[in-house]
């Protein structure tokens, strides 16, 4: 589920840098994943069978069926519908449908697959329904304007105000891996899969004819690069592209700067074939989660160019600073950069797929959250997704040509203990607050004034929409002050008045630091302080200004004695793959933080992880994985919140438009966008 941006199994983060800092105060995952291009869902209703004709009287536009496994996907541009079954004459349609309301307040929840931890440390806030053709359909449109069966207009420029600058643009480095980046290269680099905004992992057809797993032992799968995919220079994208991220990703060399080598360091060969557009790799060891790998691949013959001639020098630092990539796998590529201000991003002249409507999308970085209101109203700004605050978003719900959504996604709110502190390496003191804590208060009145849909969390690894989700923590729902005082008397407090006292460790006062300026994570700094309180625990709230907090937590030395802290509040920020949960957990060196800074270990979490990442039956591994939840319940080195919400707002004249709560981002499907007038 997080991310600084994530990690896996096999990650190595002992790198603190890979806990770089996004704009709203949350962690997210080294690679950032997953996307498909349509942006509406057909829903056939009326009958359990549909046959493909009926299918493209709702698609009014061209029409592929492609199979995956027990499950054949219809698309359509711009509008998609995933059905079940595999015979191609008679589809048997998936008769769920998430809720959607046609209002400026749309609520998208995410469906499917699980989340999988990575840490990208944020800073502050500062950090429907309509008949279509025929009988059997119903069209829903989730966060769209001005959709019609007409082409898209042609031209316009968008402007969107970003919350976090880069200071780096390979985000396969733990020093660039940043979810603002990420969502920005998704449009950019090129993938093998992506993550559509219900959270299904699909395979790039723009970049890919095929992508199949061909032989269990040893595993080997087989990708097929679509004939005309090439670079914006024009040379083709091969298997060369593919063995250098390999090359780069394995972990193999020291001096690569490498944000994850999750399943790259488990291969044992790559290989390339029919002039480079069919890609062999064999695994040395079973990677389950395979599907993660090959994303933002880079160009083997143009990122060595960077580092006069040495790739590992033009991969570690031939993108960093103002050195924004000049190439592109994507629709659009990167243009014009302007350090501190914006940087802008236009149609790629080589791209083979379909061409964007827009002219161009201008990145603003110099527009802070608190004036984006004023910037909407006034035209400076056509777009933004920031962290959402009460006050801003009800400025910005106030525009009358501005509309916005709210989603539910990758992200969510937690508290850590630093275990190295005398208080809360007792397990009786983190069940306590855990029992003091009144979650379902801490929801309502932060997360739950903007959505009726938020709701305590209760696993670390799954997320309470996705179908793998149980709900482990009942037992601490609600506040149980004689619960708490109880566990605290066992451990030898003395609560006869506040705060509690040891006789060792003196008065139980502890800090709690967040990202300052956040008003959302201030607020429930506060609700804590305030329930904590009734059970004899001090609370001081210690705050640093935005995301310098999380050098408090991931101290650059790496060490767990340099860090300056007692209970931290955050966001992990996930993708679809639960095994990255393992580096927030757990560290080979005990004296290091990596991901894990809790300092928390447990042999038994690191069994499941590792069983939990070759076991190729999905059911399998996310009992494994809610396993690990349940450990962790039980050992309490966290306690998450709830899910954060995201918010957008745009321009009532730009079509098209809708979140993908992963980490792609808003710019997910910008190639589709258009501008009226």
């Amino acid at each position: 589920m997080p991310t600084t941006s994530g990690g896996s199994s096999s990650t190595d983060w002992s790198n603190p840098a890979a806990e770089a800092a996004s704009a709203d105060g949350s962690v997210s995952p080294p690679a950032f994943r997953h996307q498909t291009g349509c942006f509406a869902r057909v829903a056939v209703r009326r009958s359990a069978q549909a046959s493909l004709g009926d299918l493209s009287h709702a698609c009014y536009r061209r029409l592929s069926v492609v199979d995956r496994s027990d499950k054949c996907v219809v698309r359509c541009a711009p509008r998609y519908v995933s059905v079940t079954g595999t015979d191609r004459s008679s589809l048997q349609t998936n008769q769920e449908e998430p809720p959607v309301m046609k209002s400026r307040w749309l609520r998208v929840l995410a469906l499917l697959l699980g989340l999988s931890m990575i840490a990208a440390a944020c800073g502050d806030d500062d950090d429907t329904a309509s008949e279509g053709e025929g009988e059997e359909t119903e069209e829903t449109t989730e966060g769209t304007e001005g959709e019609g069966e007409g082409e898209a207009a042609a031209g316009g420029t968008v402007v969107f105000a970003n919350e976090q600058e880069p200071d780096g643009w390979n985000i396969n480095t733990a020093s660039s891996n940043l979810l603002a980046l990420g969502q920005l290269t998704e449009i950019v680099f090129p993938a093998a899969f992506r993550t559509t905004p219900d959270f299904e992992v699909v395979m790039d057809e723009n970049l890919l004819v095929s992508a199949e797993q061909t032989s269990e032992e040893p595993q080997t799968i087989e990708y097929v690069i679509q004939e005309d995919a090439v670079w914006s220079d024009g040379t083709p994208i091969t298997a060369d592209d593919f063995i250098f991220m390999y090359e780069m990703m394995n972990g193999s060399n020291g001096e690569i700067d490498v944000a994850s080598t999750a399943g790259y360091d488990r291969v044992e060969s790559v290989e390339g074939s029919e002039d480079g557009k069919t890609v062999t790799v064999t695994f040395a060891e079973p990677f389950s989660e395979w599907q993660s790998m090959f994303t933002n691949i880079l160009p083997a013959h143009i990122i060595p160019e960077l580092g006069d001639g040495d790739a590992v020098t033009g991969w570690n630092d031939g993108l960093d600073g103002a050195n924004a990539p000049e190439f592109s796998g994507g629709p659009f590529m990167f243009e014009d950069y302007r350090p501190e201000q914006s940087v802008t991003m236009v149609p790629n002249p080589e791209w083979w797929g379909e061409a964007p409507n827009l002219d161009e999308i201008v990145i603003r970085f110099d527009v802070d959250n608190a004036g984006l209101p004023a910037a909407l109203e006034n035209g400076e700004i056509d777009m933004a997704y920031p962290q959402p605050q009460l006050d801003l978003v009800d400025q910005i719900d106030g525009l009358s040509d501005v509309d916005s959504q709210v989603s539910f996604g990758l992200s969510f709110e937690h508290i850590d203990f630093n275990l190295q502190n005398s208080h809360l390496a007792k397990p009786e003191v983190r069940m306590a607050i855990a029992h003091a804590l009144d979650e379902e208060d801490v929801v309502a009145r932060t997360v739950g004034q903007f959505s009726e849909e938020a709701s305590v969390l209760q696993n670390r690894i799954w997320l309470s929409n996705q179908p793998q989700y149980e709900a482990h923590g009942d037992e601490y729902i609600g506040a149980n002050v004689e619960e708490a005082q109880g566990l605290l008397e066992e451990a030898g407090y003395d609560c006869s008045s506040s705060p509690c006292t040891h006789p060792e460790d003196g008065e139980l006062t502890l800090r709690i630091t967040t990202t300052g300026g956040n008003q959302l994570r201030e607020n429930t700094q506060l609700v804590i302080q305030n329930q904590l309180a009734e059970v004899g625990i001090g609370i001081t709230i210690d705050n640093v200004e935005g995301g310098a907090a999380f050098e408090r937590f991931f101290p650059e030395s790496n060490a767990i004695a340099d860090q300056d802290y007692d209970i931290a509040l955050f966001a992990w920020v996930g993708t679809p793959f639960p095994s990255s949960n393992k580096a927030l957990y757990t560290n080979e060196d005990p004296t290091l933080v990596g991901s894990n800074n809790t300092g928390y270990q447990n042999p038994a979490i690191v069994d499941i992880f590792d069983e939990a990442l070759v076991e190729t039956d999905p059911d399998a591994a996310a009992d494994l994985y809610n396993q690990a939840d349940t450990i962790l319940w039980e050992d309490m080195p966290t306690v998450p919140l709830y899910q954060k919400p995201t918010f957008l707002a745009y321009r009532n004249t730009i079509q098209n438009v809708e979140d993908n709560a992963s980490t792609a981002g808003p710019l997910w499907n910008a190639y589709e966008w258009s501008v009226e007038g």
